[in-house]
């Protein structure tokens, strides 16, 4: 299933890397899909719980806590994202192109140790 994105938020400072987007859901009107990063306390975590965790509103099952980014491929007009649990497919062709070099940057910087490949169109 492709999910259209409505919007995307970018959040970064210290403690964490935030890649969030709005997409469209028939319940709740708009849900988010998140990418996040956590710097400040990842030195804590077990080795398998480092890296970017991935969740979508609604999603519940029971490992979600090691629902880690392996994979984003990023194309002009979709995203891919594979984790260990699920595949999310993102609609973005209603985003700006400059909204979308940022959520690489940010991306970039979120795998700044090389946990995840990064594929761009």
């Amino acid at each position: 299933m492709k999910h259209i994105v409505q919007f995307i938020n970018l959040e970064e400072d210290e403690k964490d890397l935030i890649a969030s987007f709005a997409i469209d859901d028939q319940e709740l009107g708009v849900k988010s899909l998140i990418l996040h990063r956590t710097l400040f306390f990842e030195e804590v975590f077990d080795e398998e719980e480092r890296g970017v965790n991935v969740s979508m509103e609604g999603d519940n099952f029971d490992k979600e806590d090691f629902n880690i980014l392996n994979d984003i491929k990023i194309g002009e007009k979709e995203i891919e994202i594979k984790t260990p649990f699920r595949e999310y497919r993102l609609d973005i062709s209603r985003i700006d192109r400059t909204e979308i070099e940022a959520m690489l940057n940010l991306i970039k910087k979120q795998n700044y140790d090389n946990r995840f490949t990064i594929t761009t169109a």
